[in-house]
């Protein structure tokens, strides 16, 4: 007697163990993102300070990426300031801050030293005081070269009213220089002339001076100001989204974000927001002057 219930019992907890089984289908946790898509490692508990400095052409970029990463990692501070691109690639090579801002590719010098997050790209183009006439909506590559040399002393030349042209240039260590001169003029070839150490400061004195002219990545660009397409063989070429993806208009860089070595947490945390698909998609293109890199279709290993 004593077996046969052992037996009944033995097979009534078989029965209630296949049917817990049967009836527990719920599927296994998700595993967690691994993507960029606005959901960093600072969320896990990364806390700290991101210091970058350096290209002020980058900066209202970093600025926007800047407000909605803290928003979502509430643990890490950004600061941002400007200086122009060689002073960020020598502050982050110098260990002052985590991360250098440039316009242009590192020198030989601190190539081994420092690690290139490339995160847009800009375009650059000639800008003048509207004093300088309506004609002078374009000039071609060289009509720029002897202007920003010097060759041209008034607009009246090119076009323009009889006015002198007053060139303002961007301070030797600007980024937006070595890339507009690289280009336009062959190399750091321009006239001797006053200058301003950042672009919005850049901006008020070409509004201020009649018959101005300097040169701006298109993120400065102001309805205020002149912003001169190129005049090329095939037409007058303007210095849009478009035409800087596929190559039609030549004046662009890579807007890169330079760590010594690989990059802190909280600044790794930072640069998988910029370059995510949900900052690149989405924030970037919202922000004047800028391109994904994802859409260009021209490329460049050095400026």
């Amino acid at each position: 007697m004593t077996t046969r219930w052992s037996m009944r019992a033995l097979v009534m907890v078989l029965v209630l163990g296949l049917q817990t089984l049967a009836c527990d289908r719920s599927p296994p946790p998700a595993p967690a993102p691994t993507g960029s898509t606005g959901v960093t490692s600072a969320q896990a508990g990364e806390t700290g300070t991101v210091r970058a400095s350096g290209s002020s052409a980058l900066q209202p970029l970093v600025n926007a990426a800047k407000e909605q990463f803290e928003a979502r990692n509430k643990g890490i501070s950004v600061e941002v300031s400007a200086g122009g691109s060689r002073k960020g690639l020598a502050d982050v090579a110098a260990g002052a801050v985590q991360i250098g801002d440039s316009d242009i590719f590192a020198p030989d010098d601190l190539k081994a030293q420092l690690v290139d997050h490339k995160i847009a790209a800009v375009g650059f183009a000639a800008m003048a005081n509207k004093g300088v006439g309506e004609k002078v909506a374009a000039l071609s590559l060289e009509d720029l070269g002897r202007v920003f040399s010097g060759a041209v002393t008034n607009w009246k030349e090119v076009g323009g009213d009889p006015l002198p042209v007053v060139v303002i240039n961007r301070a030797p260590g600007s980024g937006t220089r070595a890339v507009f001169g690289n280009i336009v003029l062959g190399g750091d070839r321009f006239v001797e002339s006053q200058t301003e150490d950042n672009s919005g400061a850049l901006v008020a004195k070409l509004k201020q001076t009649r018959g101005a002219i300097s040169y701006l990545a298109l993120s400065f660009a102001d309805p205020d100001l002149r912003v001169l397409s190129l005049r090329t063989d095939a037409g007058v070429v303007e210095p849009t989204s478009a035409n800087i993806a596929s190559g039609a208009y030549p004046i662009w860089s890579y807007e890169h974000m330079y760590t010594k070595g690989q990059p802190t947490p909280a600044a790794r945390a930072f640069l998988d927001y910029m370059t995510g698909a949900d900052f690149q998609e989405h924030a970037l293109p919202a922000v004047k002057g800028f391109i994904p890199i994802t859409q260009m279709k021209v490329s460049r290993d050095r400026d």
